[in-house]
Parts: structure tokens; C-alpha cells; sequence
């Protein structure tokens, strides 16, 4: 089969010489390569195969192709491995174990790689429904891998098909289409970020970046709180976007001067420390969703968020230098969250994928605006390059998509 595949040996060479050299800017598509590669196999009666039909770029994985990833993962990851952890298609091979799943089933696939998806006895983690922190990701029935796209053995969405344990596979209605399917995932990451502190109905709410995981989270507060939304983004499209999705007010963050309009909108002060944006004093946002993850969005956030408010990290930050003052003269309490696993819904236990699925399926959330551009594997280098300029390109969710 066709795919894209990257290795950790790649990264490293491409890290050191980021490192020697200030100046060296290695090319969006560098770190991966086109090849034939043999199909995933089964790894027991417990898995499936499913041939890929739509595979997400994700924010992540232009971080790894940008080298600007921590190595903090990387005993955690096997190579050479398929890219890619956004995936939709259909079921073409079903162990003997697998009683609720059959051949030309459309699927989604969780693509987290824990305990009962490697043969063991779950861990405490895992006993939680917190898989994504799972302790076992380096034992088991298949390579090391915290999530399908770093795992040798699983293949990822950047390649043409997957194999997957029964328990990672949902069933996409035939109501919804693969492409709203796909949303699916990003929007379980936002899900689970604003199930961790779920806004009271007169709190202020700020969402920085209205990228995808900006916009799913809008979508999410929506879905689960009455809170006022307020939403920034560089780009005018995105802000656009907000209001759509249901933000109350949004401001294009160009300019220094957008911190003194939120001010002027939450009715605080603003003070401005030499060779710094303003801040905002006497107040600010309850709970900032940064959805970013880089120096800038977080300058801001910790800028607009009031004293003894709640920063939620949607967006992943790695190696940042950042200015961490106003976290500590604030005392604002900082919450992670990293993908999702499973939520506390009416006194119910479910799997996060499944509640962000059903969302879409019951047409509560919309997400058609979502994929703006879909591309072949072999137009890769073009299919990078405009997930990964997207204020040039205008676009939003890059997938590929196989026949």
C-alpha cells in the first residue's frame, strides 16, 4: 500500500541540526517519505482492519513536521510509523473475536493505544477511563505507541489502511458522512477540555485561537454550558467562524489594542509594563481555553484571565519561553487536557468519541465548515504545505482522502 512514514532517527537528525544551526529551516515535507509499504496485519482475533477513506492533519502533526515537538514521548513511540490519528473508513477484515463489527462497516477509530488494546490488565489509568495516560504503552501485543500515528504496528491515517483493536472502533450512522465523522475527534479533545471545569451560566469565557480545536471547543461550551463566549483569532476568517459557531463576540487579535477593547467589554482596567502588551487588573475571564499552545497565545491568556481564574490548556505546548509571571501573581490555577478518554455524563461513564458522535449525529453540533481542503496522498508536499500555512491558504481542517 501507499503511505507516508517517519522515523524517530529522522526527527533527531532534523532536531540537531535546528539546534546547530539558528538559521536551518527544514521543508514542511522533510521528515516524511512516500513509499510502498506492506499492509498492517491483524495482530489476534481481537483486531480489525479498515481501509482508510478520510485521514486528518492535526495541529500536533505539523508541530512534529515543523521539529518544534519535545522529545518528552519519544520511548513512547515505535518507527517506522504511518503519520496520522484522524481516521474514518471501512471495516475490510474482522478477527474471529470481533462479534459487533462487520465487513463494510464505516468507521471511526479512537486512537489511543492502552492496556486492553495491548493484551493487559488495565492499569489505574486505564481503570479510570483515562487511556490516554495510560502506564502500559510500551508492553503488550503491539510496539510502543501512545496513540495509532506513532505506532509501527497499527499503520495511521496517512497511509491507505489501519488495523485496530475491536474496543478502538465506533460505527458511523448512515445518517453522517465521513467528513463530519471525522470532526468527531477534534471535537472529543475540546469535549473533554470543557467537561474538566464546565462554565457557571455568568462566568466569562474566553477562547484563544479559533483554529479547529478553537472552534470545537466553541461548539462544546455550546453543547454544555450557557456561559458568555468571547473569541480571538489573527484571522479574520476564523473570526467569522466563531460567530458562526456561536461566539457572542469576537475580536481579531492584529493589534495590541484588541486586549484594551476585551477590557473595555468585561469592564476592568488596563495597565501597560514597559515593552509589554497591556494587562488587564482588577479582573479579567473566569476560564481562558487556550487552543493555541505557543508563546503568543499564551501571553495573552495569562494577560486576560482574572485573578484566581482557570487557564485550560487545549492546545499542546512543547519548549516554550514564555513570561510566567502573571501565573503566579494571579494565582491562576492551570488545567491540562490532553486528547480525552472517558466523561461523567448524568451520573453515566462514556467514552468521550462516542458522546462527540453523537453530537454531530443528532445534528445538535455542526461541523460541515470544518474540512476545506482534501488531497490525494501523492500530492503530500502540497497537502502539508497549506495545513501548514493556513492564513495563505485559508484553510482549516487538511485531510487526504483515499479511494
Amino acid at each position: 500500500m501507499k503511505a507516508l512514514r517517519i522515523t524517530a532517527e529522522k526527527f533527531l537528525e532534523l532536531l540537531n541540526k535546528k539546534r546547530s544551526d539558528p538559521n536551518f529551516t527544514s521543508k514542511i515535507h522533510e521528515l516524511v517519505t512516500y513509499d510502498d509499504v506492506p499492509e498492517p496485519e491483524l495482530i489476534n482475533d481481537n483486531w480489525v482492519k479498515i481501509k482508510v477513506k478520510l485521514g486528518g492533519i492535526c495541529g500536533t502533526d505539523i508541530h512534529i513536521l515543523e521539529i518544534k515537538q519535545s522529545t518528552y514521548q519519544l520511548n513512547f513511540i515505535s518507527t517506522p510509523a504511518v503519520p496520522g490519528h484522524e481516521i474514518v473508513g471501512t471495516i475490510t477484515e474482522v478477527g474471529a473475536n470481533v462479534k459487533n463489527l462487520s465487513v463494510g462497516d464505516r468507521v471511526l477509530i479512537d486512537e489511543v493505544l492502552s492496556c486492553e488494546v495491548r493484551g493487559l490488565e488495565l492499569c489505574d489509568a486505564c481503570k479510570e477511563g483515562d487511556f490516554i495516560l495510560c502506564y502500559n504503552v510500551d508492553k503488550g501485543d503491539i510496539s510502543p505507541g501512545f496513540m495509532m500515528g506513532f505506532c509501527k504496528d497499527t499503520g495511521g491515517g496517512w497511509g491507505e489502511y489501519v488495523i485496530a483493536h475491536k474496543n478502538q472502533v465506533l460505527k458511523i450512522s448512515d445518517s453522517i458522512s465521513f467528513e463530519d465523522a471525522l470532526i468527531s475527534e477534534p471535537l472529543a479533545g475540546s469535549i473533554h477540555g470543557v467537561l474538566k471545569k464546565i462554565p457557571k451560566e455568568n462566568e466569562k469565557v474566553i477562547i484563544v485561537g479559533c483554529g479547529v480545536m478553537g472552534l470545537c471547543s466553541i461548539l462544546a461550551l455550546k453543547a454544555f454550558s450557557n456561559c458568555k463566549i468571547i473569541a480571538i483569532d489573527t484571522r479574520q476568517s476564523q473570526i467569522d467562524l466563531a460567530t458562526k459557531m456561536g461566539a457572542d463576540e469576537v475580536f481579531l487579535a492584529s493589534k495590541s489594542t484588541f486586549i484594551r477593547k476585551i477590557a473595555r467589554k468585561l469592564g476592568v482596567r488596563t495597565v501597560s509594563p514597559p515593552l509589554q502588551d497591556p494587562l488587564l487588573v482588577g479582573g479579567g475571564a473566569d476560564i481562558i481555553f487556550d487552543c493555541v499552545g505557543i508563546p503568543s497565545s499564551l501571553t495573552t491568556s495569562l494577560r486576560l484571565v482574572k485573578p484566581k481564574g482557570t487557564l485550560i490548556l487545549i492546545g499542546q505546548p512543547a519548549n516554550l519561553e514564555l513570561d510566567w509571571t502573571p501565573l503566579f501573581v494571579k494565582e491562576i490555577t492551570v488545567i491540562a487536557s490532553n486528547t480525552f478518554g472517558t466523561e461523567i455524563i448524568n451520573g453515566e461513564k462514556k467514552r468521550t468519541l462516542q458522546i462527540a458522535l453523537a453530537l454531530i449525529s443528532s445534528g445538535q453540533v455542526k461541523v460541515s465548515d470544518f474540512i476545506t481542503h482534501k488531497f490525494s496522498l501523492e500530492k503530500y508536499k502540497e497537502a502539508l504545505e497549506v495545513a501548514s500555512n493556513k492564513s495563505e491558504h485559508d484553510s482549516l481542517k487538511v485531510v487526504f482522502e483515499f479511494e
